[in-house]
């Protein structure tokens, strides 16, 4: 894929289905991967890329450890490629019990930490440059007891669209928009919903991880130089507008 090699990419969300996707995805291009999540490194996964790694432990909901993130990249004057926000927690709560304190917290990790990131990292960015955030079906149709999970994916999305004109014309900004993924998050859907979804799925399968990384590879890539602003569904035909 042209316009890939070597470059620097920042993945969020880097040890879950989807983020370790991207990864091999992005890896055989040998880039310099600055990768991002809340737990321990995977040492075993990572001793099998070819890409440098640096990876850090890192709690996206935080203002604070963002700050100083993008701190240590200032002072080591680290220029940035691609950014991919992959982080994001999927839970199954319906309106009585969804306590404001439960409501801000998927606020905060599907919606605010992507603009946290990006507002940290923008100015580390290179000139022909790319963001690739993802939202979901359920920021699209809405979904049953995933209220702020939906509220926080939508506005994943008009974010994307405002990005793109701010940032235009040295940083591209889309959004992948996954439906029904074969990841950990699925978890957090009962067995009657996924089976419901799975059938009015016109491919009639669930996707994935890897169907979702080789669309943001596509959109990092030169293949997709005039680009920006969009939302791209990746959903088997769930979601028709």
């Amino acid at each position: 894929m042209k316009g890939i090699q070597a470059k620097t990419v920042v993945i969020s969300g880097a040890l879950g289905g989807i983020g370790r996707a991207i990864i091999r995805a992005f890896d055989p291009y040998q880039v310099q991967f600055l990768l991002l999540d809340v737990v321990e490194e995977d040492a075993a996964f990572f001793a099998e890329l070819k890409s440098r790694v640096d990876y850090t432990v890192l709690d996206l909901s935080s203002i604070d450890q963002i700050n100083a993130w993008g701190e240590q990249l200032k002072q080591t004057q680290t220029k940035i490629d691609f950014i991919i926000h992959a982080a994001g927690v999927y839970e199954h709560i319906d309106l009585e019990n969804l306590s404001f304190e439960r409501w801000n917290q998927q606020i905060n990790l599907n919606l605010n930490a992507n603009y946290y990131l990006i507002k940290t990292l923008h100015r580390f960015l290179n000139p022909d440059s790319a963001i690739v955030n993802i939202s979901s079906i359920a920021g699209h149709q809405g979904s049953i007891a995933h209220t702020a999970y939906a509220t926080a994916k939508g506005g994943v999305a008009a974010l994307t669209k405002s990005l793109a004109l701010e940032l235009a014309p040295h940083t591209r900004v889309n959004t992948v928009s996954p439906g029904l993924i074969d990841t950990r998050m699925m978890q957090g859907m009962t067995d009657e919903k996924r089976r419901a979804m799975m059938a009015a799925t016109p491919l009639a399968r669930l996707g994935q991880p890897e169907e979702i990384a080789d669309v943001i590879l596509f959109l990092c890539s030169q293949a997709a130089s005039f680009i920006t602003g969009e939302t791209i569904h990746v959903n088997g035909g769930l979601y028709r507008q």
